[in-house]
């Protein structure tokens, strides 16, 4: 299956057969043999099918923020699609009500991904093993981020600087951080989405730039679905 989204080919498919997906830790017993079916199904025909994907996907390798063995191979091929036509779909995806494009609501998902992964409170064990192989795609991440911090969409333009922005607690990344600063100071403390304006703010704080008034701690709204500290 080699998927073009008209810049190239990208062989998409050699990244699901890659991997050994039941080999590889899921939130449920049995979900590894739908993995690689749910990620091809982000490109379907049928836009339900594809929004239906986006749904299984955060149930099958980040249920509840959580990271897993399937985690980090599931996000590869997430990245390796984002530029696809397809990705496109409008559709109402996870926590928020705004009508989007499928390419935000996964890039939503690689930023909360990243964060995720560098702010890990478990112990050593398979958890760190996991989150370790998601913190060796941050890069990937951070890049795959780069094409949309200008685009015309703003709802794309908000989960792309989202994406890049968690990245930036990698080490290896903070390079990056006078870069984003203005990109946070003007696209995601000015968003719609009450979590992207607590995590920019939070962010600014965490990079040592005066980020002025903090929302409170407690930001839950309807349009958020949250009811304690966003988004994890």
């Amino acid at each position: 299956m080699t998927i073009n989204d008209g810049n190239g080919g990208i062989d998409s498919w050699a990244l699901l057969l890659e991997t050994d997906w039941s080999s590889v830790e899921h939130c449920c017993p049995n979900t590894a043999p739908a993995t690689p079916v749910i990620l091809a199904e982000l490109l379907n025909d049928d836009e339900d099918v594809q929004r239906t994907a986006v749904h299984n996907l955060g149930q099958a390798v980040t249920h509840q923020n959580t990271i897993y063995g399937a985690t980090a191979p599931a996000a590869r091929f997430v990245i390796a699609i984002l530029s696809h036509s397809r990705t496109m779909t409008l559709g109402v995806y996870f926590h928020e009500e705004r009508r989007r494009p499928m390419r935000a609501a996964l890039l939503q998902w690689l930023g909360d991904l990243a964060y995720d992964a560098t702010y890990d409170e478990d112990g050593p064990g398979e958890a760190d093993a996991a989150a370790a192989a998601v913190r060796a795609v941050l890069p990937l991440i951070y890049e795959a981020a780069q094409p949309y911090l200008a685009d015309p969409d703003l709802l794309i333009r908000e989960a792309a600087v989202h994406a890049a922005a968690m990245t930036l607690a990698a080490p290896e990344l903070a390079v990056h951080i006078p870069e984003l600063v203005p990109l946070v100071r003007s696209t995601l403390s000015t968003s719609e989405y009450r979590v992207y304006r607590y995590l920019a703010k939070r962010c600014l704080v965490t990079w040592g730039v005066e980020p002025g008034p903090l929302p409170d701690s407690r930001i839950s709204g309807p349009e958020d679905g949250y009811s304690d500290d966003p988004p994890f």
